[in-house]
């Protein structure tokens, strides 16, 4: 198609192209057509949205539709339409019409490759549309192909290896459960997954740090349980309920769209908690493949013998009992300890080779042939006949109960009993899995959304609890293993598949596995847990971020010395308390302006600016930028100072306000009036006179939000202004309509005008003496009366037509036009206190002339 000649004279001239530009830049804008193979799918596809859009809304087709101006031949030409301003009420405010109507034979001729994204209401997208964004595996079940499931199935195969042993690792060394419960959580929560999840490199399953979390509340519960009652309690019962509680809360935490949490959660608080969880595994694991589990249990249920509940305790009992370990366990303990880290660091050497035959060693499962190996030697020399501890018989499936009601009557106590930890669980969990969420998006360039994925842990959790499964959640760890061939969520279906297979036939030979074989799994997977902890205490060290610091010590320490729900409770608080004291800290500036212009700086940054010759007199902040912002019509810099505006106190608000920092709002801005710096310390004397503030300016292009408790304080500071006889201006107010409403309706904007009719603003726009004298400046008079004020300043005095936004708005657009209005204002106090003077002057002599009688 040939383009118009105007149209090409402006593509082919780039300044042209961005003086006529919404926006324009100095980058140059690029050249590249789209060749003949990507411009068929892309008008394919064009169609086909214009069709699906179209028949969503019910709309028959050659009905007029509003689309953006676009041209085919040239896919960066976008023609904006700039529409009149808008005078219904709101003068000065400008729109820019970016629409056009366009019937269904305008769409085959538009010139245009890309169509724009079209702003809808959700209602009036189908269920086509919406469905598969709630239930992700619809937007790729039906484009799955034979390529897509070998990469799955090798990436299935490679994690059920790797998974197996350490899901009866973790249920019998760390929850201490039966491991069908374990394999269950295994089994059932990945074929969730794939229906709900969003993420295919992300696989679910039970995980270390929860599962500790489980052990430590299953644990005395079972063991003060016996104590009272005759009957056992069924540790299954006990695990029903803390999944059945973990699912039901971040199910109920996606539905209410809580995911920003995630946001709230420090690095160093997870990385704190991680590096304690590693520490306790470590400890248990210990215990275990010392062979002196029996000790701890005969001393622990003995009350005249040492308490032993913390991880401290537990390394305490270590110290005094680690002579009497069991020799054989130890021995095979430290022989599959040593094995697995020499295999790990194999497959990472192998790793990084150039050879992508070598690269393939990371699918070597070094802990399925360690626990093959240890099983198969048990079952041949009759270890458990030794003293070796062996899982033994599990009760047969088909013979015991599958199916459980969470919510039956007789769980109830259950679930008061173990609402703590299973919420501790949850939100643990969620956290571990939104890392690795967001380590996976970044890395994979994937949209990730809290809300949704909090919706599938929850629904996943929910329904293995019915199987009296463990809780399960995503882990960074084995989810980068799967990434490597993983195309889709099916690779869970195909884990899942092949566990529910080994719980079906083979857990008759998981009877030989010794228990402290898998308890150095466990204490390898400790290890691993704690490796990442001194780069980030090193990183934060360098950066000086010793909160950061703070929060993790506070989290290992605590963990080691009281509980896991201990050390994330505090760690939380602490945390908590920080996020309070940021947000409730205002950030509030005192500007000055740069003398001979229209430059306003932050009184206390006082640097040097790039190419202003500003002096540098701050040596605690040496080389720090010039906090500065330019107020429009500035002049060039002339002179080395910044002066302070007599009378008149400048604030620059730049963040949203709240009811957290308002309060400090209010403290500060008195800190200024009596300092003229926000940095002073309150125990000074005061600096500043009080006749030094008689106008308040404050500059609001930062406050993008105002919340009702905020816009009390507000009202009631501009209120307590006014009755010390101090004036208060907004300039720089945001455009937000939120915004804008709030101030109105809270009657800030009524108290704002009443400022601008005590100093006689309104008078002045309406008085016609006013006109007269600025029209035909006849300053020479009023130069006369007052000496100091010289002929151009006087004509720039009378320049303070229309300078708010409009008249329905007490806003000022720049800090200048205030400086204007208030020495209009004191100019005109001035003459008339002078005009005063020569009445009351001229009144008493005439009095003290003598009478003269005229007869």
């Amino acid at each position: 198609m040939q383009a118009s000649p105007s149209r090409a004279n402006t593509r082919s001239d780039p300044n042209m192209r961005r003086a006529t530009s919404q926006s324009p830049s100095v980058r140059h804008i690029s050249h590249r057509k789209v060749n003949a193979l990507e411009r068929k799918p892309l008008l394919d596809r064009a169609n086909s949205d214009i069709a699906d859009y179209q028949t969503s809304l019910n709309m028959p087709l050659g009905r007029n539709m509003i689309l953006p101006d676009i041209y085919r031949d040239d896919v960066e030409s976008i023609v904006y339409n700039n529409g009149a301003s808008d005078t219904s009420g709101n003068e000065g405010y400008k729109r820019s019409s970016l629409t056009r109507a366009v019937t269904n034979d305008d769409m085959n001729s538009m010139r245009s490759d890309y169509l724009m994204g079209m702003n809808l209401n959700r209602e009036d997208l189908s269920w086509k549309v919406i469905l598969p964004y709630y239930l992700p595996f619809l937007s790729w079940i039906h484009h799955y192909c034979p390529s897509f499931f070998v990469g799955d199935l090798v990436a299935g195969l490679s994690l059920v290896f790797f998974q197996l042993p350490l899901s009866l690792s973790y249920a019998t060394s760390l929850a201490h459960v039966p491991v069908i419960c374990g394999l269950y959580s295994l089994a059932i929560s990945p074929l969730v997954y794939m229906v709900f999840g969003s993420v295919p490199q992300m696989i679910v399953g039970p995980e270390a740090a929860i599962l500790l979390i489980v052990g430590q509340a299953v644990e005395p519960l079972l063991h003060h349980y016996k104590k009272k009652h005759s009957e056992k309690l069924d540790p299954v019962d006990l695990v029903v309920a803390i999944t059945f509680i973990s699912g039901a809360s971040l199910l109920g935490f996606g539905l209410g769209r809580f995911g920003f949490l995630d946001n709230v959660l420090s690095a160093s608080l997870l990385k704190g908690f991680i590096s304690g969880v590693g520490i306790v595994m470590a400890i248990n694991s210990t215990i275990v493949m010392l062979g002196l589990t029996e000790l701890l249990q005969e001393i622990t249920e003995d009350p005249t013998k040492m308490d032993i509940h913390s991880p401290f305790d537990k390394m305490r009992f270590l110290v005094h009992h680690y002579k009497q370990f069991h020799s054989l366990t130890f021995k095979i303990s430290i022989v599959a300890f040593i094995v697995i880290l020499l295999c790990r660091a194999f497959k990472n050497y192998m790793s990084k080779k150039d050879s992508s035959i070598l690269k393939k060693c990371v699918y070597l499962p070094e802990i399925l042939f360690v626990v093959i190996a240890s099983t198969c030697l048990c079952a041949v020399n009759r270890w458990d006949e030794k003293g070796i501890e062996v899982i033994g018989k599990i009760a047969d499936v088909s013979s015991s109960q599958i199916l459980h009601n969470p919510v039956a009557v007789e769980r109830w106590f259950l679930i008061k009993k173990l609402s703590t930890p299973g919420f501790l669980c949850a939100m643990l969990g969620f956290f571990e899995s939104t890392t690795a969420l967001k380590s996976l998006g970044s890395r994979y360039d994937l949209p990730i959304s809290s809300n949704r994925e909090l919706v599938a842990l929850g629904a996943l959790n929910i329904l293995v609890s019915v199987f009296g499964g463990l809780p399960a959640f995503g882990g960074y760890g084995r989810s980068k293993i799967n990434a490597i061939s993983a195309k889709t969520t099916m690779l869970g279906a195909i884990m899942g598949l092949c566990t529910i297979f080994t719980i079906s036939y083979l857990l008759d030979a998981l009877y030989y596995v010794p228990k402290c074989i898998l308890s150095a799994i466990t204490a390898v997977i400790g290890i691993l847990l704690i490796d990442e902890a001194p780069h980030e205490l090193w990183f934060h060290w360098r950066s000086r971020g010793y909160n950061e610091l703070i929060t993790f010590f506070i989290t290992v320490m605590t963990t080691l010395f009281f509980s896991m729900e201990a050390g994330i409770a505090v760690g939380l608080v602490y945390l908590l308390i920080r996020v309070i004291k940021h947000s409730a800290l205002s950030r509030i500036q005192i500007l000055g302006r740069i003398a001979g212009s229209n430059n306003f700086v932050n009184a206390d940054v006082s640097h040097i600016a790039p190419n202003t010759g500003i002096p540098f007199d701050d040596i605690k902040h040496p080389g720090h930028p010039l906090n500065i912002f330019t107020d429009d019509n500035f002049t060039h810099l002339n002179l080395k100072v910044i002066e302070e505006i007599e009378g008149c106190l400048i604030v620059k608000i730049p963040e949203p306000l709240t009811f957290t920092n308002t309060s400090d709002l209010r403290g500060r801005l008195k800190r200024v009036e009596m300092y003229g710096s926000t940095r002073a310390h309150p125990a000074q004397k005061r600096t500043r006179d009080v006749s030094m503030t008689k106008y308040v300016v404050f500059d609001l292009n930062g406050m993008t939000e105002l919340d009702s408790s905020a816009a009390q304080i507000l009202k009631d500071l501009i209120k307590r202004y006014t009755n010390r006889n101090i004036y208060s201006f907004f300039v720089r107010v945001n455009e937000d309509d939120k915004l804008r409403h709030r101030l109105e309706n809270t009657g800030i904007t009524k108290l704002l005008a009443e400022v601008l009719e005590s100093i006689k603003y309104n008078e002045a726009q309406n008085s016609l003496t006013f006109n007269k004298v600025r029209d035909t400046r006849k300053v020479g008079d009023l130069q006369h009366e007052n000496s100091d004020i010289t002929h151009p300043d006087m004509n720039e005095h009378m320049e303070i037509y229309n300078l708010t936004e409009n008249s329905h708005t007490p806003y000022f657009e720049h800090i200048s036009d205030v400086l204007k209005v208030i020495d209009y204002y004191e100019i005109r106090n001035e003459l008339q206190s002078r005009h005063e003077f020569l009445d009351v002057d001229q009144a008493e002599r005439r009095s003290s002339l003598p009478s003269i009688d005229i007869a």
